[in-house]
């Protein structure tokens, strides 16, 4: 099958294309940023917190053994916090595909019609 299209309307079909591709990096990017957010607004609260329960209890004899302790609580928060943070990337990552590979079918359906006599 030969498609003969007026260049103008494969223009707009590809113009129309990078558009969606583009609103859906986009859309991805932010469900990033707002992952990453919540992580590390809940390491700095953990962080915090640890710090106000550290100023409480210590007495300064005995705050040089600490810092190998409480290192070791908020890396075990820290990577809790990276594996929570996971879920809502790869559902965002997923919902990325989808719309890429719903956007490319469109385009070639759109192609196709485009180039079909009298559309």
């Amino acid at each position: 099958m030969e498609i003969d299209m007026h260049p103008l309307n494969l223009h707009k079909a590809n113009l129309e294309l990078m558009l969606r591709i583009l609103n859906l990096s986009q859309d991805f990017r932010h469900r990033g940023l707002e992952a990453a957010c919540r992580y590390h607004e809940d390491v700095i609260a953990k962080t915090r917190a640890e710090v106000g329960r550290v100023s409480q209890q210590c007495e300064p004899e005995t705050s040089f053994s600490l810092p190998t302790d409480i290192f070791m609580q908020l890396a075990g928060a820290s990577m809790s916090g990276v594996l929570a943070m996971g879920a809502p990337l790869v559902a965002a990552q997923t919902a990325y595909a989808q719309g890429l590979q719903k956007a490319i079918q469109e385009w070639q359906a759109a192609v196709v019609q485009r180039a079909l006599p009298g559309s």
